[in-house]
C-alpha cells in the first residue's frame, strides 16, 4: 500500500515526510503531454512492500480560465481491488513539481465527502531539484494494451533511481512504465472520452442533498347530496 498511497499523495503535491518524497513525485507530477479535456489513462500497479495489486486511473476531467492561463484538472484515481478508492482532482497550469503551478487540490478516501486540501501560502512553497535524467532510447514495451515504442529514462536522485517509458501518444501524463525498488506501474488502456473521461469524486447519499417532495394539493371538502327518498318524504309530509 505504501507505494500507491506514495504515488497519489506526491502527485498532489501535498507536504509529506521526507519518505515519501523524490523522483516519483517528480515523474507521477510531471507536464502534462497535449492537454486536452477527456483524455485518460488506466494503469496496473504492483506494490512490493505489501505484495498488493492496485488499479489506477489519470484524467483531464474539466478545464478553466486562471489569470488568462487555461487551467486543467487532473484527476488521479487509486482504486484497490477491494474497498474504496483514493481520488485528487488538482488545477493545473503547468507541472504539479513547481507548486505555483497548482491551484486547488480536492481529496476524497474511504468513501466519505470530497475536500479541499490548503495549500501552502506563497513564498513558502518549496521547490524541489529535477532528478537527473538519462536517455536510453527508444524501445517497445508490451503492455495489456498491446506494443507501445516509448522512451526508456533513468532517473537518478541522491540514493534513489527509477526507470521509466514514456511516450506522447499516451496522454495526460506519457507515463507508459514505471519501475521502482517499492513497485511497479504499467499501463493497461488509454484513450479519449466516456464513463474513464469523467470525474469520479461523488457525493454520499447521506450528504447529497434530496429532492423537495411535492405536497398534495387540498381537495375541497365535498357536501353530501340530499338522497331522493329524503326529498319525496319531505314533500309528502
Amino acid at each position: 500500500m505504501r507505494f500507491a498511497c506514495m504515488l497519489a499523495l506526491i502527485a498532489a503535491s501535498v507536504p509529506l515526510p521526507a519518505r515519501a518524497q523524490g523522483i516519483m513525485g517528480d515523474v507521477m507530477a510531471g507536464k502534462l503531454i497535449n492537454p486536452e479535456v477527456g483524455v485518460f489513462a488506466w494503469y496496473n500497479l504492483s506494490d512490493k512492500t505489501s505484495d498488493r495489486k492496485f488499479y489506477m486511473r489519470q484524467a483531464i476531467v474539466g478545464q478553466e480560465k486562471i489569470k488568462r492561463k487555461t487551467a486543467y484538472w487532473l484527476e488521479i484515481e487509486i482504486a484497490p481491488s477491494v474497498g474504496f478508492p483514493t481520488i485528487y482532482k488538482m488545477l493545473l497550469t503547468g507541472p504539479a513539481s513547481n507548486p505555483d503551478n497548482v491551484h486547488k487540490i480536492i481529496l476524497q478516501q474511504d468513501g466519505g465527502p470530497p475536500e479541499e486540501i490548503p495549500l501552502p501560502p506563497p513564498g513558502k512553497k518549496e521547490k524541489r531539484k529535477a532528478p537527473r535524467r538519462k536517455s536510453m532510447g527508444k524501445e517497445k514495451i508490451l503492455t495489456p494494451f498491446g506494443k507501445i515504442e516509448a522512451e526508456h529514462f533513468i532517473m537518478t536522485a541522491g540514493d534513489e533511481k527509477i526507470e521509466v517509458w514514456l511516450s506522447d501518444a499516451v496522454r495526460p501524463m506519457g507515463i507508459v512504465k514505471m519501475v521502482s525498488p517499492n513497485g511497479e506501474l504499467i499501463l493497461s488502456r488509454y484513450g479519449i472520452g466516456g464513463k474513464d473521461a469523467q470525474s469520479a469524486l461523488r457525493v454520499p447519499e447521506a450528504d447529497a442533498p434530496r429532492p423537495v417532495e411535492k405536497q398534495p394539493e387540498e381537495q375541497p371538502e365535498e357536501q353530501p347530496e340530499e338522497q331522493p327518498e329524503a326529498d319525496a318524504e319531505k314533500r309528502s309530509r
